[in-house]
């Protein structure tokens, strides 16, 4: 009897059952393929199969067997030898085509757009989800028409056609309503047609869908190695899977129910036949801070019979009722889309009287019907004035440490997941230990910190991410999912850059500010938006290096320069600020002429935005002390080239000031032209403010 051996899990994984929420311990990030499993086979053969591929395009290792102790990888000769593979392809492209439909549908509805967002749902949305029923129909057709198949792919045909029948249903249904209005329920009818397309892809596929957590047991009377269940990261599966390795294989089966969704489960050949599935966990869907988001199952012992097809619960501990075979299980509550569908709808119109009947220079905290958690510390937000939301790419180190951007949709003060949340199992809440390269969905995750490493670019209306070492990867807003990756030039290629790199959009392009080779200066990047490469800039002069949690950047419209702040980790500012003139790349320190007066004051070199009507760069920090309850806020005025401090009004609780200037290192602000409000989020709490600003009425005083 020979049992499965996880290939990059620790022995922690098999601790007893506990239950309560708990957190799966972290793996070498060293190795290229982690969280896969491996099965040795009988004569020096074996198995390996899921875990994620930190240097593969897909994210995915893919099926490997030992021949003659040697493992290859065999997935071109399994999709080759697949006569269901050429189905497969077109099933995914209508199911990316059902999603792009549902990014836009979302972007609708939570941003209360009437009128305008009608019409472009019947010119955009409607068209893809009629495409999407005129392919499936086709396809279906050839489906019910196709000779010639042995009779496993019989079968899987008749398994997809199911599904493939399922989706065109909801799809068609979906047009129907759109035609009315749009109203949760289609979107979530939208998300099952997604999920329908997903599993029929899948049934064409040659190989199962990838997985995390999820154990291989050969079973010796069947000579067949089976596999059951796992973590997909945004979702746990109960599919079971047969290989064989005479024919070079897979196969999935269909029995009537199944285990539930698992993973982290134990798989054990009894030498007759059968294979005992014992242990296991499910989501925990937890919202303490650093809480343990896995939680032991502890449902008895199932026993799956390999020739018989048959898995039955044994075991006076068993409680579970077995679930439909190829069943998922997603986290709940805020992790996952339809938590934020509760509420009243959206309505623009009532938000919009809100933000213009704000008072003056108070920060006022908003109160969304549904706050995201976990919180986003150590990073900003960045502005999408194209699609007026706020991205929220934050957290990592003990946050969130999802794939997830949030969007915050302005004109109707709420939030929207995009998609469900994908965790990086026992590297959650790392410091630096986060995975690199795609995941099984083709999503980044994040640096232990953020940071200053993401923007917006408006002119190719994308999100930059640059925190990672050897990529830029790319999110579309409108697509609400990450689209793709480049390479980084060298001199952006640097251990932990995520702590440095700092972005900032201009109209000439997205701008990189980072460490030189030796870190005796600062060294500047372009974006080219054509070419889509960032290319180095040759500065007239120099610049400091930007340095951990004490640097930052604005865009100076009036002037077409940017101001760079930064100051040595640990220590206070010394009031310098830097210029690079983007017409010229002159590079010069300002010296501010009450510099040294701002240097024996107590803030904090942080988050910023540029007030163009004001002329301010706002700095996210305040003075200590004030009158009251009240601190002032510390800003640079761009025409006097001095430092300034400005009163402007805010609550308190028990825990300080209610502004976002007051939280330090999770924290970002915008300034929303189209508004003329500048915004601020707490990303430790996703808490959300608003600022009417008057700089005359603020009583502006230089430092002194």
């Amino acid at each position: 009897m020979l049992v499965c051996l996880l290939a990059v899990v620790s022995a922690a994984y098999a601790a007893p059952a506990r239950k309560r929420p708990y957190r799966l311990p972290d793996t070498d990030l060293k190795q290229r393929v982690i969280w896969g499993a491996v099965c040795e086979g009988p004569d020096g053969t074996g198995l390996a199969f899921g875990g994620q591929d930190q240097q593969a395009d897909d994210g995915r290792p893919h099926t490997r067997i030992k021949v003659k102790g040697q493992w290859k990888c065999i997935v071109d000769d399994l999709r080759a030898a697949n006569p269901l593979q050429q189905v497969c392809r077109p099933v995914e492209s209508a199911s990316l085509r059902v999603r792009n439909a549902l990014a836009r549908v979302c972007a609708v509805y939570f941003g209360g757009m009437a009128a305008v967002g009608q019409k472009r749902m019947e010119a955009e949305v409607v068209q893809m989800q009629r495409t999407v029923c005129d392919h499936l129909g086709g396809l279906i057709v050839v489906l019910d028409e196709w000779r010639g198949l042995g009779p496993y792919e019989r079968f899987q045909v008749i398994s997809a056609r199911g599904s493939l029948g399922s989706a065109s249903a909801k799809v068609e249904s979906v047009i129907n309503a759109l035609a009315a209005r749009i109203t949760p329920e289609v979107i979530s009818k939208m998300r099952a047609a997604q999920i329908d397309l997903e599993k029929a892809s899948e049934t064409f596929d040659a190989e199962p869908p990838p997985r995390a957590l999820s154990p291989i047991v050969y079973e010796p009377k069947t000579g067949l190695y089976v596999l059951f269940g796992g973590d997909h990261l945004d979702y746990l599966t109960g599919d079971t899977w047969v290989f064989n390795p005479k024919t070079r294989k897979w196969m999935q089966r269909h029995p009537d129910s199944a285990p539930p969704p698992r993973a982290n489960h134990t798989l054990r050949a009894t030498g007759d036949g059968k294979v005992v599935l014992s242990g296991g966990y499910t989501y925990a869907s937890n919202t303490d801070y650093c809480g343990g988001q896995y939680i032991d199952l502890d449902d008895g012992e199932w026993v799956y019979d390999v020739a018989g097809n048959d898995w039955v619960s044994v075991g006076d501990a068993c409680t579970t009722v077995p679930s439909v075979s190829e069943s998922r299980t997603y986290r709940t509550g805020p992790f996952h889309p339809d938590w934020y569908l509760e509420g009243p709808k959206p309505d623009a119109a009532a938000h919009e009287k809100v933000l213009a009947n704000l008072p003056v220079n108070k920060w006022v905290m908003l109160d969304p019907p549904r706050v995201p958690r976990l919180n986003r510390d150590w990073g900003t937000v960045r502005l999408d004035a194209d699609h007026d939301m706020i991205l929220v790419w934050s957290g990592g180190h003990s946050a969130h440490g999802g794939t997830d951007v949030l969007h915050y949709h302005l004109s109707t003060n709420r939030w929207e997941l995009p998609h469900p949340v994908e965790f990086p199992l026992g590297q959650l809440y790392a410091n630096t230990r986060y995975p690199d390269g795609f995941n099984f969905n083709r999503r980044p995750w994040p640096t232990g910190h953020t940071y200053q490493s993401y923007e917006y670019d408006p002119l190719t209306k994308r999100m930059l991410f640059t925190g990672r070492p050897k990529h830029t990867y790319v999110y579309d807003p409108m697509l609400a999912d990450w689209v793709g990756r480049a390479g980084k030039p060298p001199d952006m290629v640097y251990n932990s850059c995520f702590y440095t790199l700092t972005l900032r959009a201009t109209p000439r392009g997205v701008i990189c500010w980072g460490q030189g080779p030796r870190r005796e200066r600062g060294r500047i990047h372009r974006y080219d938006p054509e070419r889509k490469v960032w290319e180095a800039v040759e500065l007239k002069g120099e610049l400091p290096e930007p340095r951990v949690d004490h640097s930052t950047m604005v865009y100076d419209s009036q002037r077409d320069r940017l101001l760079l702040l930064c100051c040595d980790y640990g220590k206070k500012p010394n009031g310098q600020v830097w210029e690079l003139d983007l017409a010229t790349m002159a590079a010069r320190p300002l010296n501010p002429v009450n510099m040294a007066a701002a240097a024996g004051k107590a803030y904090q070199i942080d988050r910023a935005c540029y007030v163009p009507d004001a002329d301010l760069m706002l700095l996210c920090t305040l003075l200590p002390g004030g009158e009251g309850d009240l601190r002032r806020h510390v800003a640079y005025d761009c025409e006097r080239n001095q430092w300034v401090s400005l009163r402007i009004n805010h609550e308190t609780d028990k825990r300080g000031p209610l502004a976002p200037t007051a939280v330090r290192r999770s924290v970002g602000l915008a300034y929303d032209a189209r508004r003329k409000l500048i915004w601020g989020v707490d990303t430790n709490r996703v808490r959300v403010f608003v600022l009417r600003f008057d700089a005359k009425e603020t009583g502006i005083e230089a430092l002194k």
